[in-house]
């Protein structure tokens, strides 16, 4: 009846159907296009994540590797040094080593002063010979081999001394016939005439490996009529090794790393486990372990050689038993220490990618499922990003420990961030150093030495962030900060100053903190300049570091090393840049070294404006006018008169922290001096006192004050006698 009406129902059915399926297809495709979209950005974000935690795990590897070439070095170099500094201080006093007073004791006190060295001997052309062996109970056994001349047996005794040093045991031994010119030491430095390293090898007394460095000693006709010794187990290195692998698993970077040392023989030199570079062949004898013997190393070994030999790069990728490992093989620097060593480090590429590949498997099957379930679309993105922001976090936090947040956030979130390159630009520069550390960390144990340096810099980085400091690099007890680098602010060296005044201030928790681990006191200089400096990546495209470069640089160390223990010394540039809101507390004129003309530094006492912080202002320290005659012997340690001369000064005044002293020549205000020794009448003290000149009382006769800048224990006890029996 109505055909048209049939017609158009179909018509609007047919067209229904095609909008629902274009609806379909259009959600289909967003949803496809999504997927796509999502697998596309986890893609690329499992990439850029892998790529600069792979650059950034290259930096520590490489770190990793120079702190195990500068641990190694720096435990050897003490052998080398005193090897060496013995061979040309005895001249021609090896001629008697059985009754060489001298030489025996110079050789006991080095090894009580090194306790990686264990035996110090030496041998003459004429056969005899004379070992100091310190035991692991710390006394010293002296062997003694003497020889008539006429090729008779020799004599060799040994005597066995207690901790004190007192002899309580002498025994001769008429079966030894030791020969020095037959050991292959003695051998190595006459015939290089120079610093000889021995093969590895495993001591036979202590069942260790380890290695002897000798030197050869001259008369003065040039003659060869010696060569000294020094023995040095290699099972420190070893146990900084286990150290240093633990350290690494718990910041989660190369949880199953393999850390090693080689030489040209293949030999393992050192290992986290100190038992490893051994292999007992029975019957107490041992043999070093070969490289071919551990587990993954000769693939590692195969690889460098590899590389090596098709002039590729150190560090490359290998793949043992299915799992792929990132390696590092460096060769020790010939020019610094001539020792045919190379440190292997193995890393399995999981434990720096693992959570990545593992995060990138998630998100793929879960961006698949998308497409059944729109309605998780968005918490998988949501998920997706909370995991970047955990990995962004990881980054910084793990490599935050290495570089400040500020140059971390360069490095990941600006395109030029890891290339090459700087800028000139006004800075403000900060160093700091503790007063006497030096002299103080040659009596105290390593472990202590490094815990008050840990309490110390603690303390100190929470108030360098507190300012926006960024700290360029701690060099031992020193801190060098910048004020301008990365981020530039107008209030840079107000700034620097206000942090300067905290870091004062917080020094009363870090010699809290060392009253309660039972450690001495200590003191603090910082020196500040402002100026321009070269500021920016620089190195290698292999190794680099932000840091800078410049004579503002050289400038504010010289700054810095004018001050005593409290005080903050400013360069004009500073003053000027605080714009008057500095309180001055003094001000005196210096000639750096590297500056033409003179200039005025100040020292700070505070600073107004928004900062508002101020130190105590100082109070002059009574002097004691001193009763009895007391001699200082001094030597001065810069100005014109520095050198090894000894002068002698007699002691007018004393307090703890200062004294004026009658001297026989004029020494110039900032000057350090070392007091060597004190002498009170008949008696006689040796100290290891430093001071700097604060002020120059008169001319003639020759009066200044000094302030202590060091006081060791025992030199502190000889000024309480003073005090408390001499004035």
């Amino acid at each position: 009846m109505f055909p048209f009406f049939k017609s158009n129902k179909k018509s609007d059915a047919s067209s229904i159907t095609g909008k629902e399926s274009r609806s379909f297809e259009i959600i289909f495709f967003s949803l496809t296009a999504l997927v796509i979209s999502v697998m596309i950005v986890t893609g690329y974000s499992y990439i850029s994540n892998k790529t600069a935690i792979e650059s950034l795990s290259e930096e520590v590897i490489f770190e990793i590797n120079q702190l195990v070439f500068q641990e190694s070095k720096n435990y050897l170099m003490t052998a080398v040094d005193m090897t060496e500094l013995s061979s040309k201080i005895t001249g021609e006093r090896v001629d008697s080593l059985d009754s060489n007073v001298g030489l025996n004791s110079l050789m006991i006190n080095i090894l009580k002063l090194h306790p990686q060295l264990t035996n110090f001997e030496i041998g003459n052309e004429d056969g005899n010979f004379l070992m100091q062996k310190r035991n692991k109970d710390g006394s010293i056994s002296t062997k003694i081999v003497k020889r008539d001349g006429k090729g008779g047996d020799p004599t060799v005794k040994w005597i066995h001394r207690d901790k004190m040093g007192k002899v309580i045991d002498e025994v001769v031994d008429p079966n030894d016939k030791y020969d020095p010119r037959e050991r292959p030491w003695y051998q190595g430095a006459k015939s290089t005439k120079t610093l000889f390293w021995s093969d590895l090898y495993i001591f036979a007394t202590d069942k260790v490996p380890g290695v002897t460095a000798s030197s050869p000693v001259f008369n003065s006709q040039d003659e060869l009529v010696g060569v000294f010794g020094l023995d040095i187990p290699l099972i420190t290195i070893s146990e900084f090794l286990a150290k240093l692998k633990l350290d690494l698993q718990s910041k989660n970077v190369g949880k199953s790393s393999i850390i090693f040392i080689v030489n040209s023989k293949k030999e393992v030199v050192a290992y986290p486990d100190s038992s490893i570079p051994m292999i007992d062949l029975g019957g107490g004898k041992f043999r070093p372990r070969l490289v071919s013997e551990l587990e993954h190393v000769p693939q590692v070994v195969e690889s460098y050689q590899y590389h090596i030999d098709n002039d590729l790069d150190e560090k490359f990728n290998l793949e043992v038993n299915g799992i792929k490992y990132i390696a590092s093989y460096q060769p020790f620097n010939r020019d610094d220490f001539n020792k045919d060593w190379t440190i292997g480090l193995v890393v399995p590429e999981d434990d720096l990618i693992g959570p990545i590949k593992r995060t990138n498997r998630m998100l793929i099957g879960t961006s698949i499922a998308i497409l059944l379930v729109a309605i998780i679309l968005g918490g998988i993105l949501l998920g997706i990003k909370k995991s970047l922001d955990t990995k962004s976090r990881f980054i910084k936090e793990t490599f935050g420990k290495y570089l400040s947040d500020e140059i971390v956030n360069n490095i990941l979130e600006t395109p030029g961030g890891m290339q090459l390159g700087g800028d000139k630009r006004v800075v403000t520069i900060m160093m700091t150093d503790l007063r006497g550390f030096t002299s103080l960390g040659e009596r105290l144990p390593a472990e202590s030495v490094v815990n008050m340096i840990n309490i110390y810099l603690d303390c100190m980085t929470d108030v360098i962030y507190k300012y926006n400091g960024t700290i360029d690099e701690f060099i031992g007890d020193a801190i060098l900060v910048i004020f301008g680098a990365p981020m530039q602010r107008e209030d840079d060296a107000a700034r620097a100053v206000a942090c300067a005044i905290d870091m004062q201030k917080a020094m009363l928790e870090v010699n809290k903190r060392n009253r309660e681990e039972g450690y001495p006191e200590v003191a603090m200089g910082i020196g500040i300049n402002t100026g321009d400096i070269v500021v920016g990546n620089i190195g290698s495209s292999k190794r680099m570091k932000y840091g800078v470069v410049g004579k503002n640089v050289n400038l504010t160390s010289r700054v810095e090393s004018y001050t005593v223990g409290g005080q903050i010394l400013v360069a004009p540039s500073t003053v000027e840049a605080c714009k008057g809101i500095l309180r001055i507390d003094d001000q005196f004129e210096v000639m750096p070294k590297g500056v033409n003309t003179p200039i005025t530094i100040s020292e700070i006492g505070g600073i107004g404006g928004e900062f508002d912080t101020f130190l105590p202002e100082k109070k002059s320290i009574p002097l004691n006018k001193v009763k009895s005659k007391v001699i200082f012997e001094i030597n001065v340690l810069a100005g014109k008169h520095a050198g090894n001369d000894m002068h002698e000064a007699t002691l007018l005044e004393l307090a703890m922290e200062e004294a004026v002293l009658d001297a026989p020549i004029e020494v110039e205000k900032l000057n350090n001096i070392k007091i060597t020794g004190v002498r009170i009448g008949d008696q006689h003290f040796k100290t290891d006192l430093y001071g700097k000149v604060i002020k120059n009382i008169s001319s003639n006769p020759i009066h200044f004050r000094i302030n202590f800048t060091s006081t060791p224990p025992e030199s502190g006890n000889v000024l309480k006698e003073i005090l408390s029996k001499h004035i």
